[in-house]
């Protein structure tokens, strides 16, 4: 029987559980797992509390960072964390006062009564902690991947939030390796693809990692992807800054996500806990305030998320109070019911009326708070599509400080500010105005967050203040030939909707309202399209290597790898005219399934107009990355970092 793509995809549940059951299994007595909180969401969707205790888990625990959970003489305790350095020398704290009262060292490294296991690497500098701490010959350490997690038809994340942090801020790319097996094992179950195209260092690097790890079977079956497309975070920052206007995109912009499910708050979101505390008013709860509540993002398990996932969000909250309206109307009939129809009706009907009602007022609170939240957003859209189209940077920055002072979010207008300096540049002197400002609101104390940004590439370095007269020629107007390098990769690509020619037919549409499903742009309405979802039809429509060489020729960084080799496009293109007539060329593509994977977390806007794509063109994408984020994700990183 033949497996289906998405089969494939859902199988990785399974290989994670054969690989978490060779550590549990190799670990004999009666066991005692003590999770990290963050992990817990995702460790669901690799095995059930009754699966563990199949393979020998007596209980398992939330670690508490505060005090060492007490251990009976003939259990043994296995602490699952997160490869941070934080957790695991807190952990190691913990059982520093267990070596003094344990045994001697152990011959057999199975009979320790101690083991950490490490997600998704087991790092070098972590059996030398282990030894300075005095617990060597006490504690085993293991290192656990489980690889990718299916979350919903066509998104796959890795759920490892602190890539981006490690990576981009911190310029630690030990994580590379457990996210370089990770794509060679999809590279194992779905087969290679025919051509590879990276944008980025990070890209590449992976593609290095992956040839060393040593090459792939090869699958008894055709490859189920023809070409994999895998782009650094920082080659796109626009398409995370930018606030969707997609209903999926919009839950994440205010509700915290986690393994797919989002718990839905108004007392406690994203928006509320970034604000300045004198601007969020009253915030003590009503008396019958709504409990939180929890909504998976997964069209098979939530039909009205499936429905609406990637809709426009006024469309989708509109279909949702309707829904809600016309569910009131089924349940009345029961008023008018005779008493055998009604029996029947309760025993059939009822309990799936009642689960769906359930369902969508969920959504519509989550609709509800969204609107309350995020205010005046069509002014917010407004902002953002000037400072694209980079109209006024005078007035830009008045607004951004204007917000700053009367919406007073932490993340989110430091975000504004980010993609004002990659559209339009920022000065230094601007750059050191803004600073005093947020510092002035926010506390001195963030002052090194400007630092962190710099080092990500979304900021310019700040400077101390220089005299008057540099201030001076600061005020000058820019020559209006002077483009910033997202500039000429968006005029390049014609990722902005204003720029687009006639190589772009589907960015308009008859009615004249622009982005509304004729374009991928509708995911930020019609300003923009994610670079993304514009390589992708790049890839699905081009004829030959030529064509795709004569769109692609002028990006940088941008490698097509063929086999063996790694070349530009054009190299590709102007190797293939020299070539025999036996070099065939990979384009077009035979099999239309693409694979997009984006080092540095992906996002649902992203993800919706590579859907869009996929629809048009009658092709299938699937997306991953190592987590899914919302433009406050990717500044808050600096905060933690």
């Amino acid at each position: 029987m033949e497996v289906t793509l998405e089969k494939k995809l859902q199988g990785f549940q399974l290989v994670a559980q054969e690989k978490l059951q060779a550590i549990l299994c190799s670990i004999p007595g009666k066991k005692e797992l003590i999770l990290e909180p963050e992990l817990i969401k995702p460790l669901e969707h690799v095995c059930t509390a009754s699966w563990l205790k199949l393979k020998g888990i007596q209980r398992i625990y939330k670690h508490d960072a505060k005090q060492r959970l007490p251990r009976a003489a003939d259990l043994v305790h296995i602490y699952m964390i997160r490869s941070l350095l934080g957790p695991y020398q807190t952990l190691l704290r913990q059982l520093q006062p267990v070596a003094t009262n344990e045994p001697s060292e152990s011959t057999d490294l199975a009979l320790r009564m101690f083991h950490i296991i490490c997600v998704p690497n087991c790092y070098a500098y972590f059996h030398a902690l282990l030894e300075q701490a005095g617990l060597w010959g006490v504690v085993q350490l293991h290192h656990y991947n489980w690889d990718f997690i299916y979350l919903d038809q066509g998104v796959l994340s890795l759920e490892l939030p602190n890539l981006y942090e490690g990576l981009y801020l911190q310029g630690n790319s030990s994580v590379l390796p457990a996210v370089a097996t990770s794509l060679r094992l999809l590279q194992m179950i779905c087969g290679k693809p025919t051509v590879t195209i990276t944008f980025g260092n990070h890209s590449a690097q992976l593609l290095q990692l992956m040839k060393a790890l040593g090459k792939v079977p090869q699958p008894q079956n055709p490859p189920d992807f023809g070409a994999w497309l895998i782009i650094d975070r920082d080659k796109d920052y626009t398409s995370t800054l930018l606030t969707p206007a997609i209903y999926a995109g919009l839950l994440l912009e205010v509700f915290q996500l986690r393994a797919g499910e989002i718990i839905i708050d108004n007392a406690n979101n994203k928006i509320r806990n970034q604000k300045v505390q004198l601007l969020q008013g009253k915030t003590s709860p009503p008396p019958n305030a709504v409990k939180p509540s929890c909504i998976r993002l997964n069209s098979d398990c939530d039909e009205i998320y499936g429905d609406n996932r990637y809709k426009h969000f006024a469309q989708a909250s509109s279909l949702v109070r309707a829904q809600v309206k016309a569910l009131g109307l089924e349940l009345q009939k029961l008023n008018d019911m005779q008493l055998e129809e009604m029996h029947d009706y309760v025993a059939r009907k009822l309990p799936k009326l009642t689960e769906l009602k359930a369902k969508v007022l969920r959504h519509l609170n989550a609709s509800e708070i969204v609107i309350q939240m995020l205010g005046n957003f069509r002014r917010l859209q407004t902002l953002e599509e000037d400072i694209l189209n980079n109209v006024s940077r005078k007035r830009l920055l008045t607004e951004i400080d204007e917000l700053l002072t009367t919406d007073g979010q932490r993340y989110n207008t430091l975000r504004l500010l980010c993609l004002l300096h990659l559209c339009a540049g920022v000065a230094p002197e601007e750059l050191q105005s803004f600073a005093r400002n947020y510092c002035n609101m926010f506390g001195h104390r963030e002052l090194c967050v400007f630092q962190q940004l710099a080092q990500a590439g979304l900021l310019p370095v700040l400077v101390p203040e220089r005299k008057s007269s540099a201030k001076l020629l600061s005020n000058l107007p820019l020559p209006k030939f002077q483009q910033t390098e997202f500039q000429a990769n968006a005029n390049r690509l014609k990722l902005l909707t204003s720029c687009a020619d006639v190589e772009q037919p589907a960015c308009g549409s008859s009615s004249g309202h622009p982005a509304i499903k004729s374009c991928p742009s509708f995911v930020f309405n019609g300003m923009y399209i994610p670079l993304a979802a514009q390589l992708c039809s790049m890839l699905l429509n081009v004829n030959s290597a030529e064509q795709l060489a004569a769109k692609l020729a002028m990006i940088e960084g941008l490698q097509l790898h063929v086999g063996a080799e790694s070349n530009t496009p054009k190299a590709y293109a102007a190797q293939l005219k020299m070539a025999s007539t036996e070099t065939t060329d990979v384009f077009p593509l035979r099999l239309r399934n693409l694979f997009v994977f984006v080092v540095g977390g992906a996002n649902y806007a992203e993800i919706a107009a590579c859907d869009f794509v996929a629809k048009l063109t009658g092709a299938k994408i699937t997306v991953a990355s190592d987590t899914l984020l919302a433009g406050s994700d990717l500044i808050a990183a600096a905060f933690n970092s």
